[in-house]
């Protein structure tokens, strides 16, 4: 009769525990169905704010577009933050697992950002008023320096003027200019040949007048000998003129003093054989970057 107590004493107790774990089971169940319908929701929010940060930015960097157009006076810092919004959006959009902190984080970027535009904004209206003072300002003073400039290039005329007749008179002309081939002999001497063949060089002479005007010093004098090839003779070397750069074939250095000078000056070829051929050369002098002499010379 005991044993019979103690086996439904221990079924009534095996069906209380049952019962309990089936309620902890459904107690469980729904709060994990809970806890992932919130998680669900988490997301989508957090889904919705990630869009919402996307479409702030894209705002934004037309905003800046816009900016860079007006505001030119910064568009180089209004670029730099631009490139930053650009690089902003790739990063927000690449991001798959979308977390509160990653929100924040884009959210703070973005109220920096605009910001930075403010003050970008004011620096470029500061920085175009100034601007304007200073056009109010030289409006202001046009008309004396309109005066002040006709009176200048009146001045500056009559200068120029008087400087290109002092350049003129500081050119030498020089007068008796000779050319002819020459061979110069061991001892020194010189023979002068009219013969291709026997010329070995080429012999420039002119005669430098007196001249008041130019002081005294040193004077260079350039010769260009152009063979019956169309070739020049001789240093090749490139000088300016009045004309432009052009190769000569020698010069000469004098020590000027303002008196009557005979000076030779003698062109050496490069190659004898291929420069100093039969026929017609022509002889130029130059002086201060002018041509001031010519003659021919005939070798037969």
């Amino acid at each position: 009769m005991e044993t019979k107590r103690n086996t439904e004493s221990s079924s009534g107790i095996l069906k209380v525990v049952v019962a309990l774990l089936g309620v902890g089971i459904l107690g469980l169940g729904y709060y994990t169905y809970d806890m992932y319908n919130e998680n669900q929701e988490t997301q989508q929010i957090l889904q919705a704010e990630k869009e919402q940060v996307i479409n702030e930015l894209e705002d934004l960097k037309v905003n800046y577009d816009q900016a860079i157009q007006e505001k030119t006076e910064v568009s180089e810092k209004l670029e730099e933050a631009k490139s930053r919004i650009e690089s902003l959006i790739k990063e927000v959009k690449k991001t798959k697992k979308i977390n509160a902190d990653l929100i924040y984080k884009y959210k703070k970027e973005i109220a920096m950002l605009k910001a930075q535009r403010d003050e970008l904004y004011k620096i470029a209206d500061s920085l175009r008023a100034a601007n304007m003072n200073l056009i109010v300002e030289k409006d202001s003073l046009t008309s004396d320096l309109e005066k002040q400039r006709q009176f200048n290039d009146t001045l500056l005329n009559k200068n120029e003027e008087l400087a290109q007749t002092l350049n003129r008179a500081k050119v030498l002309y020089p007068t008796n200019v000779k050319a002819s081939g020459v061979k110069v002999r061991s001892s020194g001497k010189i023979i002068e040949t009219s013969r291709h063949r026997r010329a070995q060089q080429v012999r420039v002479c002119f005669t430098i007048p007196k001249n008041d005007i130019l002081d005294y010093g040193t004077q260079k004098f350039y010769v260009k000998v152009v063979n019956p090839k169309g070739d020049v003779i001789g240093s090749n070397e490139v000088i300016t003129t009045e004309d432009g750069e052009i190769n000569v074939s020698a010069q000469e250095e004098i020590v000027y003093e303002n008196k009557a000078l005979d000076v030779c000056i003698f062109v050496k070829p490069q190659d004898k054989d291929k420069e100093i051929v039969k026929g017609d050369y022509s002889v130029e002098i130059y002086h201060n970057g002018n041509k001031v002499g010519a003659t021919n010379l005939l070798l037969k």
